[in-house]
């Protein structure tokens, strides 16, 4: 198949001349239906060459610059954006003037002063720096990427990659109960609050829409494919968005997107301004399109700045951390410290990762993992298997995904101390994983790599997997192995103590095919403890329209990986897991222009409910990025009826006040549940002075609400309290409590439209001597996902315990529980005991859950051809994922009598039969578990040629015929 990305045959000819225009979009930012299956094929982004894997300059680089920077040569002076997106679609390019050198948008980190390294880096080119840290990010001419890599105050410098994680909208206003707080408030409309949003672009369509831009309107490469063309002036016109200006800080470069092998901007933070607008029509908007990790630092605090007391976001990078707060996550936290109330996508990549809490690296590598041990990615031990298997859906032109491999060493991009950056190089690599299912990097090899990273830089790696928008349609479904190698390095081979694979194709619907469990997703600053994480679900799967409880969307990213390292890169002593994502809002909802229609996606809705009804003449616009400006709208609201209220408060009033969607909650998945406005006006939050006080003293209990004018609080008490009761007025009250041990403080608020909230705290009276710290074991310490494990506590002096991390609720003061872990990886199982004189010291177990064990597939048994004559040769191919050994039987004769008994779990085997007739060739695989299904294939042998009549070519003749047949090609060479 020819190689759509660029006219690859010229470009291997040319040399490096100047490099020309377009900024690469992110990953296609529509999550849409994918029609059928086609023929394009599949490529493979950011490979290092064997030298580069000995350069200390080139491991500067990520492998995706270091590809780019290998690949220069093929880059013709009259289309340099085009070629260089065609050989970096993840990447962005722009190119200032058409006889100028195109840039590329990077990050660049120092251990040193970011001042001098961005110095250092405008001397080479650098233009439009933004400093955040120790990152400096800017467009770097892309013939400087090497000079820079040697800068000696350099330690790594990565292409930024922003991905999106989609009057109109108000479908979702309904279901979250945002506009029933304006009906019971009609003066809260968000006045005097500016929203500010963070995404790709905001008006790109005016700009494509214009005569000469050389946009199309339509088809793969077209900026508005599903037919809808509403720009900004449309959206005002039509009540969309406000007459009063959007205050736009930074746009994209719409027309530097990386024509034709990409698609253009989809102006998706226009749509999520829509929804902002639909909740909170009174809010000032703001919006900021970042380029770099450094820039969008730089974004956040420049909307704070701007005045935006409610930020949103729907971008990420892949290189985000998943085990530290990185560069992004740190901007986040020092705006929520400031008072922003700041609402991050979860993102769209479900439960997608493999997990390996104790990875074991020991079989030698081959080929180009040549010096490497590989991962075993079996963590019970039972078989060595290197390779992942990932089935990736037809991806539609334009369209790619990421695979990701993050491990627990420390991060050196927005370190504020000296970090030390990885000690382990881990080579990423991947191949298709059948005959048909061909993936090829730039230079046309079947196994891509991005070759080990140098110890010291950031421990992460990262292979794109694209279609370009120009190919003639979608790719096929296709199969894809991952493997992954660790290196020897000067400061010996460390291996890791914790890997995770992350497949993000944000929602098109890849599995891993074995050893999978699911895991956390959710990467980078939706993990900040200043932000709040958001899931989707569609609105119509709502209580409101007549579902409950709420479904969550499948592609909703899940949360719950572990913060290992502090800012300053340092271990911490006890890993911290933060409840993520916070909570779920209604995605699915109308907007003017982007995403699909739910016709052509083969859906409909019937209600009799208007408010739940689907406009059918606009598109729905589904994801997290759909989800999260419904969650800052309301938070819009709750700052003009409050203008005293924190992000602390108008987080925990949304998470207390959230409708759970799962018996467990809060949890990994949906968080505390879907978001319900008017509720999250009234419900109280309380917080005490202290939380155990010794009987006969008093400790203060403060309320407040979201509406803190017009919602009436009652409050009661168990064991009852003469202060703690009736109405209530006055914030914070006094509480002495009359007897040792719990006392249960309740307030009840209603609003003025009539909805009520509870909520509770408990407070311990003290009288004697508390528990020791009690005693708490596991039978097993690890456990396969799906087996058990028992439990067992035991307090002497307490009278009750009180369980948290991952078990929960109260216990009795002695017991047992089972305990079935569902996901791969470590769970923390904490106890409390008390007694009158209060609680005892905390204790811990930890329990690692490794991946369970099933049966193998029936195996793959294929046949190079079913029919062949006889005594000619045909081979039998077979695989079986997760065997340790399979078994063959079947026909056998004397030339084919290997054909049976114990065979490796993948192989090929030559058969050559004598006779004719039907041979059937049978195949069992297993493992600890259990035997597979049988495969089998059939083969046809038929007569033997005929060779009388002169038909049949002698030795000697065909000696001759081989004689020409050189020399024919030695002359070929020489013309």
């Amino acid at each position: 198949m020819a190689l759509r990305f660029f006219a690859l045959a010229a470009l291997v000819v040319l040399s490096t001349a100047g490099v020309s225009s377009a900024v690469a979009p992110a990953q296609r930012n529509v999550l849409r239906a994918v029609s059928s299956p086609g023929d394009a094929r599949l490529y493979a982004i950011g490979t290092r060459s064997v030298q580069q894997r000995s350069s200390a300059e080139a491991l500067k680089m990520d492998s995706v610059l270091a590809d780019l920077s290998r690949h220069l040569n093929r880059v013709r002076p009259a289309s340099q954006l085009a070629d260089l997106h065609a050989l970096s679609p993840a990447a962005r390019f722009v190119q200032r003037t058409p006889k100028a050198t195109a840039l590329v948008a990077i990050d660049a980190v120092t251990r040193g002063d970011a001042q001098s390294l961005k110095a250092a880096l405008e001397g080479l080119g650098l233009e439009h720096a933004s400093v955040y840290a120790n990152d400096v990010g800017g467009w770097l001419p892309v013939t400087a990427i090497a000079a820079a890599a040697a800068r000696g105050e350099l330690v790594s410098i990565r292409a930024a990659m922003p991905h999106t994680r989609g009057v109109v909208a108000l479908q979702g206003d309904y279901v979250q109960q945002s506009a029933l707080v304006r009906a019971d408030y009609p003066t809260i409309t968000g006045t005097g609050v500016t929203v500010g949003v963070l995404s790709d672009s905001f008006n790109c369509f005016a700009v494509y829409a214009a005569p000469g831009s050389g946009v199309p309107v339509s088809g793969n490469q077209g900026y508005a494919p599903n037919g809808f063309t509403a720009d900004y002036a449309t959206d005002q016109s039509t009540g969309a968005l406000p007459a009063t200006a959007v205050n736009v800080l930074q746009e994209a470069d719409c027309l530097d997107y990386g024509a034709p092998t990409q698609t253009p901007f989809s102006d998706e933070g226009r749509a999520m301004l829509q929804i902002v607008y639909a909740v909170a029509p009174g809010a000032g908007l703001s919006f900021y399109s970042p380029s770099t990790e450094a820039d969008m630092a730089t974004g956040i605090q420049a909307l704070a700045t701007a005045g935006a007391k409610v930020i949103a976001d729907d971008l990420g990078f892949f290189d985000e951390p998943f085990f530290q707060d990185g560069l992004i996550a740190e901007a986040v936290d020092t705006v929520e410290a400031s008072g922003v109330a700041y609402f991050s996508a979860a993102g769209n990549d479900s439960n997608l990762t493999y997990q390996n809490t104790a990875p074991s690296f020991a079989t030698a590598g081959t080929g180009s993992m040549a010096g490497e041990t590989l991962l075993n990615f079996d963590t019970t031990g039972a078989t060595t298997t290197t390779s992942l298997p990932v089935t990736v859906p037809p991806i539609p032109p334009g369209d790619f995904l990421a695979i990701v491999v993050e491990w627990d060493q420390p991060y050196v991009t927005g370190a504020t101390g000296a970090s030390p950056g990885a000690t382990s190089g881990i080579n990423l690599c991947v191949t298709g994983a059948t005959g048909s299912a061909v993936i090829t990097n730039v230079d046309g090899d079947v196994v891509s790599c991005t070759g080990a990273n140098a110890v010291g830089v950031d421990p992460v790696q990262y292979l794109i997997i694209a279609n370009p928008a120009n190919a003639a349609g979608n790719t096929a479904q296709q199969s894809l192995n991952i493997m992954i190698g660790l290196a020897a390095n000067s400061a010996g081979t460390v291996t890791p103590g914790r890997l995770l694979v992350s497949v993000e194709d944000d929602g098109l619907g890849s599995t891993i095919d074995s050893f999978f469990s699911g895991g956390p997703t959710i990467q980078g600053h939706p993990g900040a403890a200043g932000a709040a994480a958001v899931g989707a679900a569609f609105y119509f799967d709502t209580p409101a329209c007549g579902t409950s409880p709420a479904q969550l969307e499948s592609y909703s990213s899940q949360g719950g990986a572990p913060i290992l390292f502090d800012t300053t890169g340092t271990r911490l002593a006890t890993p911290v897991v933060r409840q993520k994502p916070d909570f779920v809002g209604p995605d699915g909802v109308n907007n003017t222009f982007l995403g699909y229609t739910l016709a052509s996606a083969g859906m409909s809705i019937t209600t009799t409910n208007a408010s739940c009804q689907n406009d059918a003449s606009y598109p729905n616009f589904f994801g997290t990025s759909a989800a999260t400006p419904h969650a800052a709208g309301i938070a819009a609201l709750a700052l003009q009826a409050n203008t005293a209220a924190t992000p602390t408060q108008i987080y925990g009033s949304l998470r207390s006040s959230a409708l759970p969607m799962s018996s467990t909650t809060p949890n990994f998945n949906s968080g505390y549940g879907l978001i319900q406005a008017s509720s999250a006006f009234v419900v109280p939050t309380l917080t005490l002075a202290a939380t155990s006080i010794p009987l006969g003293s008093s400790t203060t209990l403060a309320w407040s609400t979201l509406d803190p004018t017009s919602t009436t609080c009652t409050a009661s008490a168990v064991p009852a309290s003469t202060t703690w009761t009736g109405t209530l007025t006055t914030s914070p009250i006094t509480l002495t409590p009359a007897a040792a041990g719990p006392t249960v403080y309740t307030l009840t608020c209603t609003g003025a439209g009539g909805t009520s909230a509870t909520n509770s705290v408990s407070l311990f009276a003290t009288s004697g001597t508390p528990p020791v710290t009690p005693t708490l074991t596991l039978a097993s310490p690890t456990v396969a996902v799906g087996k058990s494990t028992t439990i067992s506590w035991s307090s002497a002096t307490a009278t009750s315990c009180t369980a948290s991390g991952s078990w929960s609720g109260t216990l009795a003061a002695s017991g047992t529980q089972t305990i079935t872990p569902a996901v791969i990886g470590t769970e923390m199982f904490t106890l409390v005991c008390s007694n009158l004189g209060g609680p005892s010291p905390p204790v811990s177990v930890s329990l690692n859950a490794t991946s369970a064990v099933v049966k193998p597939p029936a195996p793959t048994l294929k046949l190079g051809a079913t029919s062949i004559p006889a005594q000619t040769t045909t081979s039998i191919t077979w695989s079986s994922a997760g065997a340790t050994s399979c078994t063959a039987s079947g026909n056998a004769n004397a030339n084919q009598s290997g054909w049976s008994g114990v065979q490796q779990p993948s192989g090929t085997f030559t058969v050559t039969p004598i006779a004719v007739g039907t041979y059937v060739y049978s195949m069992t695989c297993a493992n600890s578990a259990g035997t597979s299904p049988t495969s089998s294939a059939t083969l046809t042998v038929t007569t033997e040629t005929d060779t009388g009549g002169g038909g049949k070519l002698d030795p000697a003749t065909l000696l001759v015929l081989g004689g020409c047949v050189v020399l024919f090609r030695r002359r070929r060479a020489r013309v």
